[in-house]
């Protein structure tokens, strides 16, 4: 599976993509063995395979610059939670503030009613987290509630996003 965004190719990772999946796979704790980069893959391949159209079980992409076979980050929709779909996405820190959280997750949102028709995709962020919630509200989600620890959710409908979020998705998708 791959999509296009305005400067980023989201998709999924395959055996190929091996070494940068070992550097990226846990970026923050200094990347993880090949071993553990191929028992990875193996489970987003299982993942995907449990999504049918109506309902994504688990969807993690691989997010990369137009061009380059290097991972920058992670994103997805996670409905592993009976119930819930949850927008996610995580870029390496030197790859942060340049909008490419925000063409993730317009493009998610996209495949999410467009593609796969979903009726709904929660998300949430730390309380302290401005850029994130910028995203989220940028994508066309609405802040809902607020979880017991304060963090902001949000929620985003079909029909509220065809509303508010997909209008401006043409900025973010190619």
């Amino acid at each position: 599976m791959e999509f296009a965004a305005k400067d980023l190719t989201l998709r999924t990772v395959t055996e190929a993509d091996l070494p940068e999946v070992a550097r990226m796979w846990d970026f923050a704790q200094g990347g993880v063995s090949p071993e553990q980069a191929r028992e990875a893959i193996a489970g987003m391949e299982a993942n995907h395979r449990k999504n049918r159209p109506g309902s994504i079980y688990h969807l993690c992409l691989g997010i990369f610059p137009k061009g380059s076979s290097q991972i920058i980050g992670w994103c997805g929709l996670d409905g592993t939670t009976p119930g819930k779909l949850h927008i996610f996405y995580m870029l390496a820190p030197e790859f942060r503030n340049r909008g490419y959280a925000t063409q993730c997750a317009k493009r998610l949102l996209a495949y999410a009613f467009e593609e796969a028709g979903v009726p709904f995709v929660n998300g949430g962020c730390a309380r302290e987290n401005a850029a994130s919630f910028r995203v989220m509200q940028k994508a066309g989600m609405e802040q809902v509630a607020f979880a017991d620890n304060g963090d902001p959710l949000f929620y985003v409908d079909a029909a509220g996003w065809r509303q508010h979020g997909a209008s401006d998705a043409s900025d973010f998708i190619e």
